[in-house]
């Protein structure tokens, strides 16, 4: 029985001890239990494929058919030689690849047998067989000139994909804000009940030691009802402490996707350790002078910016006039009286080639639509740019605020330390004068009133600046070039 009762403690103690939670472990929940999160890191690698599928033009194709063909019709190729029918069998097989350098390639094999009837004038076309084995070239010289367009278009999908992914990115950090937010929150209220609570009892205890001088007839009835006024403050306070205590207890489980059934975890936090502000900013920055801290939102504007001005040039691009060189090569084989098993085999005989060369030019007059085309995606890009710029602007107003604000609250808690602390020794001084009688009831409750009054106070500073210090997760260091 007793080994049974030490495994259960040992069981219990274990499981507290798993199920504590200091902010690290909070935030890593977060990360991988809000279903926010998952659908911000979702969405970001979607992005990412779509910026490798944006290649799909470069994927080698392959085509093969076969055809069987069975022609009576009198206007046919065979019947104007004097077939009265014609049966066609025929295979091909085509794989074509389009390379960075823009350049299309494309090598195709070809295998078909012939079988008329009839009196042909030409004996040769009564039955036989013929093969091709080609290769194909096309070289843009301007749209696409050895590969330029599909450079830009790799610049343009790379910043596109960038911007994407840092608009998840910030989705995430606010979210953790937010979240981090919700911590302090529940820290500080988790505080304000245990300072209710003792705010009750020493409130109880004033009631007791003045109502015992009451009954001795060495206070007034009138300090009795300020002691019990007191304690229903007092009351009162804990009640609406418990009630928020509750209401932020209910954030956490949001946070964490806990439902009502799941155990809540031990939610551990030092309130008192300030951290800098440099210290959440995503990179650190060092003392090169290369480097600057600008907010993620300007960062993710400036990223819009460049992929606009991408897609600008890129519809240039794609209005422009294009020159392709092309050119192919081609074998011809031929026998009579064969099927396609015996043509097979003399694919790749040079003694009949063909070869061509040409150069053509592709022109789009320039009407309004196609300037109108143009403009519009010049004009997003100088949107965008104008955006960016001023959101550079207010970033850098935005951290230097947040410096300031900061350097400010620390100066209120370093004052609000100091108040708490002499309100505290303060109250207690008046208590012991009280129980010595050297005090009134009412100077005890003003000194026990303001001693609760700064010390929450002093809490609520504390977590208004651990919040204010997770502001930082807002920003990014990012090179100067």
């Amino acid at each position: 029985m007793k080994n049974n009762a030490l495994v259960g403690l040992f069981c219990l103690a274990f499981g507290s001890q798993a199920l504590a939670m200091d902010l690290q472990e909070y935030l890593k929940s977060v990360l991988e239990k809000n279903k926010n999160v998952q659908s911000y890191e979702a969405s970001q690698a979607a992005a990412e494929e779509r910026r490798i599928a944006g290649d799909i033009e470069l994927v080698p194709m392959l085509s093969a058919g076969v055809n069987y063909m069975d022609d009576t019709s009198p206007l046919g190729q065979f019947a104007q030689l004097g077939a009265s029918k014609t049966i066609a069998t025929d295979a091909k097989v085509v794989l074509s690849k389009k390379f960075s350098s823009g350049t299309d390639v494309a090598l195709s094999g070809t295998a078909a047998e012939i079988q008329n009837e009839g009196n042909l004038f030409v004996p040769a076309f009564q039955n036989f067989a013929y093969g091709t084995l080609g290769l194909s070239l096309s070289q843009s010289l301007w749209k696409d000139a050895f590969g330029s367009g599909t450079r830009l278009r790799w610049q343009r999908q790379d910043a596109v994909t960038q911007a994407e992914v840092g608009r998840y990115d910030l989705q995430k950090k606010l979210l953790l804000v937010e979240a981090e937010a919700a911590y302090w929150d529940y820290i500080y209220l988790q505080e304000n009940v245990k300072i209710g609570r003792a705010s009750l009892e020493r409130a109880k205890r004033i009631e007791g030691w003045t109502r015992r001088r009451t009954n001795d007839g060495i206070s007034d009835r009138a300090d009795l009802y300020s002691a019990q006024a007191l304690v229903a403050a007092r009351q009162l306070q804990l009640v609406s402490a418990e009630d928020e205590f509750a209401a932020a207890k209910r954030k956490i489980r949001d946070y964490l996707e806990l439902s009502d059934a799941d155990s809540f975890p031990e939610i551990t936090g030092d309130i008192s350790k300030p951290r800098t502000l440099t210290s959440m900013v995503d990179g650190k920055p060092d003392q090169s002078g290369r480097q600057r801290v600008m907010a993620l939102e300007a960062y993710m504007m400036a990223l819009n910016a460049r992929a606009s001005a991408l897609v600008a040039k890129e519809t240039d691009n794609a209005y422009r006039p294009d020159f392709v060189l092309s050119g192919a090569y081609n074998t011809n084989s031929f026998e009579t009286e064969a099927r396609i098993p015996d043509i097979s085999g003399h694919l790749a005989d040079t003694d009949r080639p063909t070869w061509k060369v040409g150069l053509n030019m592709v022109y789009m007059f320039d009407t309004s639509v196609k300037n109108s085309a143009r403009g519009a995606a010049r004009k997003d890009a100088l949107a965008a740019q104008l955006m960016s710029e001023k959101k550079n602007l207010e970033s850098e107003t935005q951290w230097i605020e947040l410096n300031r604000r900061y350097s400010e609250m620390s100066k209120r808690v370093e004052n609000a330390s100091e108040m708490s602390r002499l309100q505290s020794a303060a109250a207690k001084a008046q208590t012991d004068l009280f129980n010595k009688g050297r005090s009134i009831t009412a100077t005890v409750i003003n000194a026990e009133e303001d001693s609760g009054a700064a010390e929450l106070n002093l809490t609520k500073l504390k977590s208004e600046q651990r919040k204010m210090e997770a502001q930082g997760r807002l920003f990014v260091v990012i090179e100067e070039k």
